[in-house]
């Protein structure tokens, strides 16, 4: 949850990132900057600096651009796009799978689909890459998606062995909740690609950090968190 006018001052600081990082959005507004605190900011900008992001969408149809926007040290928690099953609205839920209605409530951008739909996974987190069609539901793919860094510096955390001195390690309180390890350092001009249900995670340099996103369509509600106290759906409220 964060409050408006936090909000504001947030998009104040994440255009001024963008205008650093020179990449050019012609009538780009302050709302188009969404802001997601993943559950974890209670409010106020102390949270949202620790684990937080700023996003602008350029396009979600068929294919999907982003530009990611990260304050000096800020942490993109760990989470896998994994493939999931859509069911028709009311159907039982099969046995042995969790229903994601709880997780993408209030969210808009699933509108491709009709009104009801349910999203499920395999209930055991250890078989979710085993996801296969379901009688009468609809399998949509995980998001396989590349990252092209344009300004500032990073860590991206992927499966692997473990970096021992990473350059921009997660805050502490996070650690718990990052599984892979293994460092790629992310500076303008390096690109990444990510297959799905990749576990990964991203920390901010201490000059923030701007790169662009690709990917097919982006369904933001639908990734899996290593903590399953994070919401994608960021709450915002008066005071």
């Amino acid at each position: 949850m964060l409050y408006r006018d936090v909000v504001n001052e947030l998009r104040e600081e994440y255009l001024a990132l963008l205008k650093k990082s020179g990449f050019p959005i012609f009538g780009l507004t302050h709302d188009q900057i969404e802001m997601a605190d993943f559950g974890l900011a209670r409010g106020e900008k102390q949270g949202f600096y620790e684990t937080g992001l700023g996003l602008i969408v350029l396009v979600n149809k068929a294919e999907c651009g982003k530009v990611l926007l990260f304050l000096p040290g800020q942490l993109l928690p760990e989470h896998r796009h994994q493939a999931v099953v859509a069911l028709p609205a009311s159907s039982p839920i099969p046995k042995g799978w969790a229903d994601l209605s709880a997780r993408i409530s209030g969210f808009e951008g699933l509108d491709e689909l009709p009104a009801g739909t349910q999203f499920i996974v395999p209930s055991d987190p250890n078989e979710r890459h085993l996801v296969s069609p379901v009688r009468e539901g609809t399998l949509i793919p995980g998001k396989q998606e590349y990252f092209h860094i344009l300004y500032g510096a990073g860590s991206l955390y992927l499966p692997g062995e473990p970096t021992s001195h990473p350059a921009y390690a997660p805050p502490t309180s996070r650690a718990g909740y990052i599984t892979a390890r293994r460092e790629v350092r992310l500076v303008p001009g390096v690109g990444c690609h990510l297959d799905a249900n990749t576990a990964h995670s991203v920390v901010a340099g201490p000059d923030g950090l701007v790169l662009l996103e690709f990917s097919l369509t982006s369904r933001d509600p639908l990734d899996m968190y290593t903590d399953p106290a994070v919401r994608r759906i960021t709450e915002i409220c008066d005071r």
